[in-house]
């Protein structure tokens, strides 16, 4: 999850687009859209910009920051007529001429966007080419179109994104047999080419009848094609000749589209969603069947903590599609997340039923029943995820991990110890089943030579992993090796300084080697930090009596007698 900037910030970045926000902004629009920007409300600031905009009709920096909020909402309509508004202040900000530009894409005014960019009134370099490059095509100048989107890529790492958009514009204008060399040419050029390529050369040689080749490409590509983009170009190679998402995904609105989506996909993970919103709410005007932008407008929107816009957004996805699935479990996340867990849980049991027969459906339910606490009810729900799993020779590790922390909830620890011994032979190297298997044991008193050889491995293939270097301290103090635990303890509360288990630990190991004043402020500094209250209540008490105390009215045998025979 993104980390966000003070709502003031953002709100003034947002406005600012264009340039430093003026000083004659409406003060109560100002502070009512800070209002809505720090409850995520997009709707409200939308209103409240506006309202703002009425007492400050000529203000171009608030005019630019409804044209924002507009995007952001997906109301392209209403962010071009502000756009327009900003024309009459003799104003051009790279957002207006964004929504400018799409909306002469959208009704295929290839000319009129050419001019705007030769006129410096542009989006940003690459798109201006990419724009530009299917102007001269709409043209029929493919000639120069080819020459563009070749030199967009040459010498840079853009070469796979300015190719597809070169194969997707020759094949929006029919020339088939061309766009499929250009990915030809891009799969025999580079070690790895992207999903969405192959999935393009697939379509291209079903639109060329060559339907056996594309099926055997299909198959040596996707194998058996478990996730939705392959799923629904099976649907493609099983329907042909008359799929109509094969029309639809070769047309010229899904490739200009495809251009706005490409470079939010690209922005998601290095730059602010608001940001990426704003290029794929683009690529929903341009192309408003693609359900790849809905679903990253849903993600971005998650992100941002807009959950009921998020939720909305999934919404869309029809039950129709193969996209379908992907959308619900997203749309699960979002409601949780949103603070609608009873409501996710509905959709969960839905799905569950629906696709009964989908192991990554009852996965998901019972992770969602797991941080619920609902032990019982996720064992099911898992027990059921593993029978498909196994039936499909496709059990992971992951599941039987999580299935195992399960058991060991509802203290059914043989079953629990089966699970992680044999996710561990899946990935012997997986680290975080190590670590929990590991410190099980020691904790339980068992195998307990085994247990610290897991967790010295742990450590070794995730060394800065806090929860890891506390398992290794925390064994060491099970076998009374209190001196050398310490140094590892006291690197997990540097990774992890706010953590009140790992506080709670080094107090204890302070504790045993008679630094009594700095264990209880360990103690005291874990409480501080919201503790379960079962471990809070144990916290007070050693507080009360000491550690020592505590232990024997436990039935277990002191810190001292255990130390003592240490040395």
């Amino acid at each position: 999850m993104l980390k966000f900037l003070p709502h003031s910030i953002l709100l003034l970045i947002i406005l600012s687009i264009a340039g430093m926000v003026s000083a004659e902004i409406s003060y109560g629009g100002y502070l009512a859209g800070r209002h809505a920007l720090s409850a995520k409300d997009f709707d409200a600031a939308s209103t409240y910009l506006s309202r703002a905009i009425e007492d400050d009709i000529e203000n171009p920096e608030l005019l630019n920051g409804l044209i924002s909020v507009q995007v952001s909402l997906g109301d392209i309509g209403a962010a071009k007529i502000s756009s327009d508004n900003l024309d009459l202040l003799d104003v051009q900000t790279q957002l207006s001429n964004m929504v400018k530009i799409a909306t002469q894409l959208r009704k295929r005014d290839f000319d009129n966007a050419k001019k705007q960019i030769e006129n410096e009134q542009g989006i940003n370099p690459l798109l201006d080419k990419i724009v530009t490059g299917w102007a001269y095509a709409d043209q029929g100048n493919f000639e120069d179109a080819e020459t563009i989107f070749d030199e967009i890529g040459k010498g840079s790492s853009l070469a796979q994104f300015s190719q597809m958009q070169k194969a997707s514009m020759l094949a929006a204008y029919g020339r088939y047999e061309s766009a499929l060399n250009t990915i030809e040419n891009l799969e025999k050029n580079s070690n790895r080419i992207s999903i969405d390529a192959r999935a393009l050369k697939v379509q291209l040689l079903l639109k060329l009848d060559n339907k056996e080749e594309a099926t055997e490409y299909f198959s040596k590509i996707f194998g058996d094609g478990v996730n939705s983009d392959a799923a629904n170009l099976r649907m493609q190679v099983e329907a042909h000749p008359n799929a109509y998402s094969i029309e639809e995904s070769l047309s010229l609105k899904a490739g200009i589209a495809y251009a706005f989506y490409a470079i939010a996909d690209i922005l998601k993970d290095d730059a602010d969603p608001n940001t990426a919103l704003l290029y794929v709410r683009l690529a929903q005007h341009l192309n408003e069947n693609s359900q790849k932008a809905i679903l990253l407008a849903a993600d971005l929107l998650e992100q941002m903590g807009q959950y009921d816009l998020a939720v909305a957004e999934y919404a869309k996805i029809s039950p129709s599609s193969s996209y379908f699935l992907s959308s619900e479990l997203g749309r699960v996340g979002a409601l949780r997340d949103g603070g609608k867990t009873e409501a996710a849980l509905e959709v969960l049991y839905y799905l569950s039923r629906e696709f009964s027969d989908i192991g990554i459906v009852h996965n998901s339910l019972g992770d969602f029943l797991r941080r619920e606490e609902r032990y019982s009810e996720a064992k099911i729900a898992y027990d059921r995820a593993v029978d498909i799993y196994r039936e499909n020779n496709n059990v992971s590790w992951v599941v039987l991990y999580a299935r195992g922390i399960t058991h060991e909830r509802l203290q059914e620890w043989d079953k629990a110890e089966s699970d992680f011994r044999n996710a561990l032979t899946i990935n012997p190297d997986q680290a975080n089943v190590l670590n929990y298997l590991g410190y099980s044991l020691i904790d339980r008193g068992e195998k307990l030579d085994e247990a610290m050889t897991m967790i010295e491995k742990a450590v070794r293939l995730q060394p800065e992993s806090g929860y890891i270097v506390d398992s290794l301290a925390w064994g060491l103090f099970k076998l009374g090796q209190y001196e050398t635990a310490i140094p590892h303890m006291e690197k997990a509360a540097e990774l992890m300084p706010v953590d009140p288990i790992v506080m709670d630990h080094l107090g204890d190991l302070y504790w045993a080697v008679g630094r009594q004043l700095e264990a209880k402020f360990q103690w005291r500094r874990a409480l501080s930090f919201d503790p379960e209250l079962k471990d809070a209540t144990r916290i007070r008490e050693k507080l009360r009596i000491g550690l020592d105390r505590v232990l024997i009215n436990e039935g277990l045998k002191p810190t001292s007698e255990l130390y003592a025979n240490d040395k």
